[in-house]
């Protein structure tokens, strides 16, 4: 049986552009930036075709070439999903309005940071979910002054290269709040690389938002792009609620969705960074 969704598409594109537009300005408020900079990623845009559902001139779009197009440096693309509180500390510190600390990283020394330490740091100065990492993960530190300023985490429990056992990610690189290192994420890069190549690995991977980062950072550090993915894909419910798609196992197959009057849908993707760090590469970084 096939559903007409052309009315609720319709509904859903209205709903989410009110919700963005709100959010838009709180997030611009607390970001001391002007609204124009952030792009709306409505879900309704980039339902993913379903053969179960009809949707009436509907022009389907992949999001990861729109995200291509549309980001920029300046350009902050924003999603219902994103948090409030956490994007706008985000886009501020990367256009420099929120930041009242400026340190550099050669008056920071590197350390060693515990696993229940980097926990801690990442929930207090990360705007993503805490990640899930093992006992091998490599994580060093920059401390000002017996205070812990940034910490960054390689392991291999994440992303493409879980079950890789020579590959190890950058999972995470979190700085202080309302703090900005120059030269740390260099610094610790380089101290992290030194680690990894003592322990046979000869190339490193990361992930990026390409939806709020354009990956300046990594090409400074040395990566070179992988390209973007779609990101995990979603599910818009019928009341509205965007929930991941993997949760609705086993309701997650186009005829369960289609039945259950619900939209698979994308909002963000992932840019993905490569390095090699063998001894010769590793002496010319």
């Amino acid at each position: 049986m096939n559903y007409d969704m052309t009315d609720r598409v319709r509904e859903l594109w209205e709903y989410f552009d009110k919700i963005l537009d709100e959010h838009i300005e709180q997030i611009a408020e607390k970001a001391q930036v002007d609204k124009s900079c952030m792009i709306k990623i409505n879900p309704a845009e980039f339902i993913e075709k379903n053969q179960n559902q009809t949707i009436k001139n509907y022009k389907y779009q992949k999001i990861a070439p729109w995200i291509t197009k549309t980001k920029s440096d300046d350009v902050f693309l924003i999603s219902p999903l994103d948090a409030i509180n956490e994007t706008a500390e985000q886009i501020g510190y990367k256009t420099e309005q929120t930041t009242s600390r400026k340190l550099r990283a050669s008056k920071c020394e590197i350390v060693p940071v515990p696993k229940d330490v980097a926990l801690d740091f990442f929930i207090r100065n990360h705007r993503q979910s805490l990640p899930n990492f093992r006992n091998s993960a490599v994580t060093l530190g920059l401390a000002y002054k017996n205070e812990l300023v940034t910490v960054m985490m390689y392991d291999t429990a994440n992303g493409a290269v879980r079950g890789n056992k020579n590959g190890y990610e950058l999972v995470r690189l979190a700085i202080a709040r309302n703090t900005q290192v120059h030269g740390g994420a260099s610094k610790l890069q380089k101290a992290c690389e030194d680690v990894l190549r003592q322990m046979n690995i000869t190339e490193i991977f990361s992930y990026s938002n390409a939806t709020i980062n354009n990956g300046a950072v990594y090409e400074k550090l040395g990566f070179k792009s992988g390209g973007i993915d779609e990101g995990q894909p979603f599910v818009i419910d019928r009341n509205n609620e965007i929930i991941r798609l993997v949760s609705l196992h086993p309701h997650s197959t186009d005829e369960q969705l289609a039945l259950r009057g619900r939209l698979k849908t994308h909002i963000g993707g992932n840019k993905m960074w490569v390095k090699s760090i063998t001894a010769t590469e590793g002496g010319n970084t």
